[in-house]
Order: C-alpha cells, then structure tokens, then sequence
C-alpha cells in the first residue's frame, strides 16, 4: 500500500498535502501529529473511505480510483477500521453491530455469526453481545468496534485514535488488546502522542497536513520526552 503526493481539499481548506508513503506488509506504525494535522483524512485516503483531490493511492500497485465499485469492495474485505467515533448503531445489539460488515460482504448467516461470537470473545465481549452500545462503558464500546473491525479477518487494521476519552488503565488494556490482535497484521494508528505498551518500528507523524517525518519513533517533534 502506498500513496504519492496525495492531496485533499475540504472546501478552501487544504487537509493534506503532497504527503508520499508507502506501506509494508505487517510493518506497526504510528501515526501522529496535532488535533487537525490531517491524521483522521489521511487513514481515510488510506483505507479507500475519501478519495483525495490529487495524486494516486495503490493497493498492491493498483490505483484505487481506477478501480469499479465491485474492484474497490473486493480490496477493501482485506481491510479493518476502528473509527474515533466507534460508529455504532444504538439502535442494533453489539453482536448486530460486529454482524454488519459480514453481511455486506455476503457472508452465511450461520459462518458470519460463529466468527462475530469469536470476535466479540477475542475482546472479552462476549457476555456483552445482546446489549445495545449505549449502555456499554466507553472502553467496552472500544472493544466492540475492535472487534466489527476484525471480524473481516483484515490483513491491514486502521485505529483512529482508538484511546480518545479513555482514563489510563482502559487506554493501556485497549493497547494490550490491539498488541496483540495486530500480530501478523499491518497496524495503523492514530494518536495525537504515543499510545502506551503498543509494539511500534515506524512513526508518521503529520502537521498542517504535511508529512513531516517518516521514521523511527521521534518524540521530540511531537513534544514528548524520551521515556515518556
């Protein structure tokens, strides 16, 4: 996966510009920068959700805006999304909400449930699966988005600032669960600083909707000490 010189206009407003990246397979990386640096546009361009102004994305070497609808729904069943949002419906049941993707991908009835029940276990939501979102705690509603996430089995897994809100102790065991949910997967997240005990190689971090640094971790461009 890789985009070149990717640009987005929201309006008058640019979100991102000339930013140029590339993508291993099961490479962790960290995507950081201030509150409207462009990191939420970017994961979007990414993952094929918003289409960019100018320059190209690929997937695996194809351009994703040549791609048809039918083309673009088939690259994107091997990608997962968690949402700043969590996007859940309140009106479905949390094992409804993990159930969607499946069903928009045509999955049976009976395989889509068995492997939403095993995602929702995978977050220790299980015993949740008949609530409806708005009665879970914030971290809980965290994990179910995790798990509407992997539920696709994605082989890339994009996290939009999944610890926003989130005291200490439910931001480091959401950490520990996308640690270890993400092995042999391609990781994304967003952060505005650096999640806790989260396995990261790489830092992308943006500012003003320009790629400013793609490296290894460096704090001190986002003002954060070294050990912190």
């Amino acid at each position: 996966m890789d985009c070149e010189r990717v640009g987005v206009l929201h309006g008058p407003a640019r979100a991102l510009a000339e930013v140029s990246l590339s993508l291993a397979p099961g490479e962790h990386v960290l995507l950081c920068g201030p509150a409207g640096s462009g990191k939420t546009t970017l994961l979007k361009v990414l993952a094929g959700l918003l289409r960019p102004t100018s320059g190209a994305v690929r997937w695996d070497g194809e351009d994703v805006a040549h791609l048809d609808e039918a083309g673009r729904r088939r690259r994107q069943a091997s990608l997962g999304m968690v949402f700043q949002t969590d996007a859940l419906f309140d009106s479905r049941t949390v094992l409804e909400n993990v159930l969607l993707p499946l069903h928009n991908r045509g999955v049976g009835r009976e395989e889509a449930r068995a492997r939403a029940e095993a995602a929702l276990e995978a977050v220790g939501l299980l015993q949740a699966a008949r609530m409806r979102p708005e009665a879970l705690s914030g971290g809980m509603r965290k994990r179910a988005g995790i798990a509407r996430a992997l539920v696709v089995a994605p082989e890339v897994l994009f996290a939009d600032d999944p610890l926003a809100g989130q005291d200490p102790a439910t931001a480091r065991a959401l950490c520990e669960l996308l640690d270890r949910q993400a092995a042999g997967r391609t990781l994304v997240v967003s952060s505005p600083e650096p999640p806790p005990v989260l396995t990261i190689q790489r830092w992308w971090v943006v500012d003003g909707g320009r790629l400013v640094h793609d490296g290894p971790p460096a704090p001190a461009l986002i003002g954060v000490e070294e050990g912190t």
